[in-house]
């Protein structure tokens, strides 16, 4: 009977060791895959027109259309820089097709955690936010970028992706991502060629909405490189 049960337990803990390593090289086979389909360029003119035909707003520079769609593209560059990260990324967004108007400028770290079987994304914004702007046509000077030039945002505020389909949804966990009596909520959807997201700022305590564009609708970003 012992020699029966220590088989039992012996091929329960072979399963789950198996069914763990799957796990593991799923996500790294996801992450792989992020990696490999986000760096790029996109733009959103497509979503503004639609929106102009429509009668929609868009928020322009000048707080014309207040709240209403943002024009923005958006440049993803993969970098090699072991010192921050295996797996990097560099962002820079800018408003209305005028690059000095950064409207994003961060590092991405992409990492799997294991304890909770999932990849996260981290973000760092940069500490001297005119240094870099238009990097993105200079991976050279981005692979030189350091630690100390950038402050990661606390764990809580990492995006936590969730494979769905052919789509990577990113989002942030609920209300964590809090500061004082306000909450920032950022999310994205990621496929082969679209990049969306949006974004809000609410009060904590009541869940109002102090601060979002096109009512929190998605901004629906095409590659265009």
């Amino acid at each position: 009977m012992k020699t029966i049960t220590s088989i039992f337990f012996i091929i329960s803990m072979v399963s789950t060791c198996y069914a763990q390593n799957k796990a593991i090289d799923s996500l790294e086979t996801e992450l792989n895959s992020i990696m490999n389909i986000w760096p790029g360029k996109y733009n959103n003119d497509k979503q503004i027109k639609k929106v102009k035909e429509e009668g929609g707003d868009v928020w322009l520079l000048d707080d014309t259309g207040k709240d209403g769609y943002l024009q923005i593209e958006s440049h993803y560059v993969k970098l090699n820089n072991p010192d921050i990260g295996e797996h990097v990324i560099y962002v820079e967004e800018y408003r209305d097709h005028q690059p000095d108007s950064t409207y994003r400028q961060r590092i991405y770290t992409l990492s799997i955690d294991d304890s909770l079987h999932i990849i996260r994304v981290k973000m760092w914004p940069f500490k001297d936010k005119k240094k870099y702007v238009g990097a993105y046509n200079n991976p050279e000077l981005l692979a030189s970028i350091t630690t100390d030039e950038i402050s990661a945002y606390p764990d809580k505020c990492d995006l936590l992706v969730k494979k769905v389909g052919k789509k990577f949804n990113m989002y942030m966990n609920g209300t964590d991502c809090s500061f004082g009596d306000k909450c920032f909520n950022y999310q994205v959807v990621l496929s082969e060629n679209i990049f969306s997201y949006r974004d809000k700022i609410t009060i904590l305590s009541t869940g109002k909405t102090v601060s979002t564009a096109a009512n929190y609708a998605y901004h629906d970003l095409d590659r265009i490189k």
